[in-house]
């Protein structure tokens, strides 16, 4: 059912020479795919990386194997969810040990998957007085436990469409709590979708990327607002992006392509988007 289209859509990743896309195996892949499976695509299109947030599905030793059958570098996973599916911690009351626990399971998985870029999900809990404070003083926890390990941080701003109340639901405020935090292993992992979904422009993400250049060390893309195939139409223009990205050297760090094809199916829509990473 999935041959075609698994296949034509890595070989669409593969092919750009100058950005660096990486396939989240999480989202591109149907559910009921085994890990190696999803692996051995990769690998036999030519594909380098990939990303995927919630590797605990499998087990390390399963890692290990299937890594070591198909090697491809991991170049980011998130922090586990919380015992009661919480989108993350770090903002969350009374909780800085379940939070500390998440971190060093999430630094296991770097450690073995060697993966160098931890994405630190800060929660939605209802707000609560000094919810700032514990916020960064788990941060700056998070950080000392990072830098000893050699594994870079990251913070993300999710709209609010995605995850209801999400503590980081606003790029000013993620980019002053950033500052705040003031740590050389913790920076930005710049989302377009969510920018878009929090109702910036293609023009206006552009200016956020220019003036934070320094602070993103990840990019993920997707077309809004179903998170879908980047070929698609839809508000983002990514010829742009791409384009201005290509422009400012955007070469060393990736590109996550964390979406869902519209149709698992159709050979055409594998084809319009291979035709469309082609030029970059």
């Amino acid at each position: 059912e999935y041959g075609y289209f698994i296949q034509s859509n890595l070989r669409i990743m593969a092919i750009g020479q100058m950005l660096k896309f990486v396939p989240n195996i999480g989202t591109m892949f149907p559910s009921d795919m085994a890990l190696a499976d999803r692996l051995e695509v990769c690998t036999s299109q030519g594909f380098s990386g990939i990303e995927i947030a919630f590797p605990y599905t499998w087990s390390i030793s399963e890692w290990e194997e299937s890594l070591r059958l198909h090697p491809v570098s991991v170049t980011l996973i998130n922090t586990p969810l919380g015992e009661n599916r919480e989108p993350g911690l770090a903002a969350c009351h009374n909780k800085q040990d379940r939070f500390l626990a998440g971190i060093r399971k999430g630094v296991e998985y770097c450690k073995a998957l060697r993966c160098s870029q931890l994405h630190i999900m800060a929660g939605n809990e209802p707000h609560f007085d000094g919810q700032r404070k514990v916020f960064l003083e788990n941060m700056k926890k998070a950080s000392e436990l990072l830098k000893g390990e050699g594994i870079r941080g990251l913070i993300e701003t999710i709209s609010e469409g995605t995850i209801p109340g999400y503590y980081l639901n606003d790029v000013k405020k993620t980019l002053d709590l950033l500052e705040e935090i003031d740590s050389d292993c913790i920076f930005f992992q710049f989302d377009v979708f969510h920018l878009s979904m929090l109702g910036h422009s293609t023009e206006q993400i552009l200016e956020l990327f220019d003036c934070n250049r320094s602070k993103i060390k990840h990019v993920q893309v997707a077309q809004p607002p179903h998170r879908i195939e980047i070929s698609s139409p839809g508000d983002i223009d990514y010829t742009a992006i791409f384009n201005h990205f290509l422009a400012h050297a955007y070469t060393d760090d990736h590109i996550g392509l964390e979406f869902k094809m519209s149709s698992y199916g159709d050979a055409s829509l594998a084809d319009d988007l291979l035709d469309f990473l082609k030029r970059f």
